[in-house]
């Protein structure tokens, strides 16, 4: 019954609080198996020598329950208290019969709870232990006296209805403990899985935002000397009017234009290896509307329609990544919308910072939405984006604490849902 490695790790955080449970209830269950003795067995008991191993378990199980609020419990503190359970539950064997006594089984409890948290190595440690330790009981007892004296065949008696009761006390303790132990480190393993995931996730982004700095570095130097020779010929012609065809004026300022557009587009690129960097946070809700309707555009902001809480005038957001992951989602909106249809974008303000952008467009099956967000898949026909506005949204809501979430249905739209974690 061993586990993993890497769930043995974990082990210690997990079975921790189950075992000062289990002890706890292994107290009490004493207890009330030796006033049952008393009260219907008849049978005579050494009170102080009892209570006082049961007063040693509680005690040891308080000190054990100290170790709940370390950061790190040790292995060795869940061994130490299984080997001091094992010579207590010797002490009452010796007391109470010996290997008449049934309860001897509960010896396996804790041996399986060593296989369940400590591994092969401490399950066999204690296994040897809990064998001597009951041969021990075989050779030096004390032996079952009645109040009354026995009558013939009432300790085999006894001892088989113990049996009875024995094997289901700790068929039932070690079914409840593996069981929810097991359930806790499952829950662990799958957090840990999660973890790798998000790191794996974070260490590909920071590659891809690298690529992308390094690449706006060393494009930026030609598209400057682009643009200085561009104004120098335009200079000239306009020195020398005459010397020039009428249009060719025109094609400079394009090629100016656009030089200026690739390179606001490359300082925006470089700028998201760190959406939470220098800048303004604070976000104005009036601003920032018209902000998007402004790098949108005239066709594209007369289809979008805008809904702002009127309580919250401003939230602490990171705001030029805000604005980009918002534009980024508007444009896949847009994309996925026929000419005559509109978007929606709804900002709400209720423990945290939450834009829903709605479209009505062709919506994605189960598995275009289940990769959605991945880096370089898109929807798009080829040559209309690159499919990383998804990926790059979904990784500035990662690093701020927050979540992208997209619900999407073939015919009939998409909604994407923005959620921060923002004061007012």
């Amino acid at each position: 019954m061993a586990v993993e490695p890497r769930s043995i790790d974990q082990a210690p955080h997990v079975v921790m609080p189950w075992l000062v449970r289990l002890r706890w209830a292994s107290v009490v269950a004493l207890a009330a198996a030796a006033w049952a003795a008393h009260a219907f067995w008849q049978i005579q008991l050494p009170i102080l020598p009892l209570s006082g191993l049961l007063v040693a378990m509680a005690a040891t199980n308080a000190a054990l329950s100290v170790q709940l609020s370390s950061p790190a419990p040790r292995r060795v503190v869940i061994g130490g208290a299984l080997v001091i359970d094992a010579g207590l539950l010797t002490g009452i064997l010796y007391l109470v019969g010996g290997p008449l006594n049934p309860f001897g089984i509960v010896y396996l409890v804790g041996i399986t709870v060593a296989a369940i948290s400590l591994g092969m190595r401490w399950a066999i440690g204690l296994a040897v232990l809990s064998n001597l330790a009951y041969a021990f009981t075989f050779f030096n007892h004390r032996p079952l006296e009645f109040i009354e004296g026995a009558p013939s065949g009432t300790v085999m008696t006894l001892h088989l209805s113990g049996m009875w009761v024995a094997f289901a006390a700790a068929a039932a303790l070690i079914a409840y403990f593996v069981g929810r132990v097991s359930e806790a480190l499952a829950d662990r393993e799958r957090e840990l899985t999660e973890a790798r995931a998000l790191a794996a996730k974070r260490e590909r982004l920071t590659a891809l935002l690298a690529l992308g700095a390094g690449a706006a570095h060393e494009l930026a130097t030609p598209l400057s000397t682009i643009r200085t020779a561009a104004g120098e010929v335009e200079r000239m012609m306009a020195r020398q009017p005459a010397a020039t065809p009428d249009r060719t004026a025109e094609y400079i300022t394009v090629i100016r234009e656009e030089v200026d557009r690739c390179t606001s587009v490359l300082d925006q690129l470089s700028g998201r290896a760190s959406p939470t960097a220098a800048g303004e946070s604070r976000v104005v809700l009036s601003q920032l509307a018209d902000e998007l309707r402004y790098r949108l555009g005239e066709s594209l902001s007369r289809r979008l329609d805008i809904e702002l809480p009127h309580a919250v005038p401003a939230v602490d957001v990171p705001a030029e990544p805000l604005r980009q992951a918002l534009i980024a989602l508007l444009r896949n909106a847009f994309d996925a919308s026929s000419p005559n249809q509109r978007v929606t974008m709804k900002v709400e303000h209720d423990r945290g910072f939450r834009v829903e952008i709605v479209d009505h467009g062709c919506g994605m099956d189960e598995a275009q939405a289940a990769k959605a967000g991945e880096p370089f898949f898109t929807t798009k026909p080829a040559g209309a984006g690159l499919g990383l506005g998804l990926f790059l949204v979904r990784a500035f809501a990662d690093q701020m604490g927050g979540s992208l979430q997209l619900r999407s249905t073939p015919g009939a739209g998409t909604t994407a849902t923005l959620a921060l974690p923002a004061r007012t």
